[in-house]
């Protein structure tokens, strides 16, 4: 019995050692499987996540590229900002963290919610920039603890500042932070969230050569995610250089000039068709868009009914007045309807169609040819040359000389006017065209309405004698000092006899040089020729004029086109002042200036 007790217990222990055995190599095997597995068969992918567990990679923000005058004048550049950024994977208490980011950034509990809030979607170690342009005491004070606060980073890099303040504002636009929906739309992956692109102006229109490229670093952290060192980078590129066809200091002058008003000045140089100047009242600083807006401050101003954010240059919508005699006059060529000597009598009134039409003057002109006409701004002539005209006529040559279309100017949302004619009225009221509506439209009234910048091209094509140059700012483009985009001047012919532009310019030149309505324009030895234009203001209840004074509240718009000199013209204008009154007192008196500074600063006067 005792034997067979000890013979059962040797037989269990046999039977386990080799259990334990097998158990063992078993386990053996598992594990060098597992390594081998590792080790060999996929080293290369579980290399890839130890590495991604110690390195991070980050996008390095470009500088966005220049934007100088034509004589390298800086009008936008980029300075050091300080940004700090939440790193949310980081964080072990989110309501502690988010209590110390409104502490650090002056933002309520309730943004810094909002600002995370926009972020969920993105992986847990995208950083989330709270708060541009941080104060360097802040930044001294995070950075010296930065064991103290793991869940936060600060990020140095280029922010949009613009040296000369207003100067130019709403030519160079302004910049702002990406939306998710213009995100998602961006097949080319080149933005990111928090990105800030071109929203108007230069900034825009000429978006992809300032933008610059991204760099991107890759750097090694801790177990406790410091960063150890940083083991690639590839240093972002700095965006091109965009020089321009401004010249800054006519640009501030013409500025100065319109401090106190409302309204647009444009200035082109005749031989290139380059913007010289392009003014626009009010303005505003677009720097304010490169820091962080309240909410506040942008309803201020986006809700200002002076709408200084408006180009009014370009957005402006205006009645044309006196200045459209320019376009009946070349029609009425053209067409044979009148004659440089053809004469009407004006007694200072009129009836058209069971209606009577005034002339500005009461006492009326007399008899007046052309040229007399012209000089003297003589409504009753024009309504007379209406009459005799179908409106389609009158619309297919202010299409012509380019109304009622966008100039082309290179920047961006632009606004095209009204040229009214018969088949747009039927589509629009579905009413037929009246003639007695023609007579309205003849001296620049009715439903007819342009934008500053199409006045400023039709001058233009006024002094070139049919040549309508392609308005433009942009020079060239640069890119480490090298020429990588020029524009190419660029002119087309408007199928108009010339001989009727020299007889139109004859009646110009009258206007300034003798005792016209433009007199105050006229500066010796440089035979300036041009049109004054008074436009009737019909939304008075516009909200903007109740900042207005009672007695500037209901005057006119005025309107003063010109170009210098008669023969070989260098210079073309377009100066409109809100609410200015008389034409010939406001608006050609600034004309003069302007065009006294340019020559003296050029040294041809």
């Amino acid at each position: 019995m005792y034997l067979s007790k000890r013979k059962i217990s040797s037989d269990f222990v046999k039977r386990a050692a080799i259990v334990s055995t097998v158990f063992l190599i078993g386990t053996f095997f598992f594990i060098f499987a597992a390594f081998w597995s590792i080790q060999i068969v996929h080293n290369e992918k579980y290399t890839q996540l130890a590495i991604k567990n110690i390195t991070r990679v980050i996008d390095l923000p470009a500088p966005r590229g220049m934007i100088v005058d034509r004589l390298g004048r800086v009008l936008a550049e980029n300075k050091i900002n300080f940004t700090l950024y939440l790193v949310r994977e980081n964080v072990e208490k989110l309501e502690k963290t988010i209590e110390k980011a409104s502490y650090f950034s002056g933002k309520s509990v309730a943004d810094i919610d909002q600002i995370i809030d926009k972020y969920k979607k993105y992986s847990g170690f995208y950083r989330i920039p709270i708060k541009s342009n941080l104060p360097w005491e802040t930044v001294i004070f995070i950075q010296s603890r930065q064991d103290e606060f793991p869940e936060f980073e600060i990020g140095m890099e280029p922010s949009r500042t613009y040296p000369q303040a207003h100067l130019a504002a709403h030519l160079l636009g302004h910049i702002s932070e990406i939306t998710e929906t213009e995100l998602n739309a961006d097949k080319s992956g080149i933005y990111g969230f928090g990105d800030l692109v071109g929203r108007s102006g230069i900034e825009n229109q000429y978006e992809t050569f300032l933008q610059g490229v991204k760099g991107r670093q890759t750097v090694i952290k801790n177990n406790v995610e410091r960063i150890q060192r940083v083991s690639s980078e590839v240093k972002p590129e700095i965006g091109e250089t965009v020089v321009l066809t401004l010249d800054l200091r006519l640009q501030e002058f013409i500025e100065n000039l319109l401090a106190n008003e409302n309204g647009a000045v444009g200035v082109l140089d005749l031989k290139t068709g380059g913007v010289l100047a392009l003014v626009s009242k009010p303005d505003f600083n677009p720097e304010i868009f490169s820091r962080e807006m309240g909410r506040e401050e942008w309803q201020a101003i986006s809700n200002d009914p002076q709408k200084p954010l408006q180009n009014k240059f370009l957005q402006g919508i205006y009645s044309p007045g006196s200045v459209f005699k320019i376009i009946m006059t070349l029609a009425g060529l053209q067409e044979k309807i009148i004659s440089p000597n053809s004469a009407v009598f004006c007694s200072g009134s009129q009836v058209f169609y069971d209606r009577v039409f005034h002339c500005w003057n009461p006492g009326g002109h007399g008899v007046v040819n052309l040229f007399a006409a012209l000089q003297n701004s003589c409504n009753i002539y024009f309504y007379n040359l209406g009459m005799k005209m179908d409106i389609d006529t009158i619309a297919s040559y202010a299409r012509l000389m380019g109304l009622g279309k966008e100039s082309g100017i290179d920047l961006p949302n632009e606004k095209a006017g009204l040229v009214p004619g018969s088949a747009w009225k039927m589509s629009t009221f579905n009413q037929r065209w009246f003639p007695g509506e023609t007579i309205s439209v003849s001296i620049g009234h009715g439903s007819l309405n342009v934008t500053p910048a199409q006045m400023l091209k039709l001058i233009a094509t006024v002094a070139l004698r049919g040549r309508m140059p392609e308005l433009h700012l942009l020079q060239r483009i640069e890119k480490q000092g090298k020429v990588v985009k020029e524009f190419a001047a660029g002119f087309s012919r408007v199928p108009i006899d010339e001989k009727n532009f020299e007889l139109l310019i004859e009646g110009l030149f009258r206007v300034v040089n003798s005792e016209g309505t433009g007199r105050a324009a006229k500066i010796d030895g440089l035979d300036i020729c041009g049109k004054t234009g008074t436009a009737q203001i019909i939304a008075k209840e516009n909200p903007r004029y109740k900042k207005l004074t009672q007695e500037k509240r209901f005057m006119p718009h005025s309107w003063f086109v010109s170009f210098a000199p008669r023969v070989n013209p260098r210079l073309a204008m377009v100066v409109l002042v809100e609410n200015g009154g008389d034409a010939g007192a406001i608006a050609a008196p600034l004309a003069a200036q302007i065009y006294k500074k340019y020559f003296e600063n050029e040294g041809l006067l």
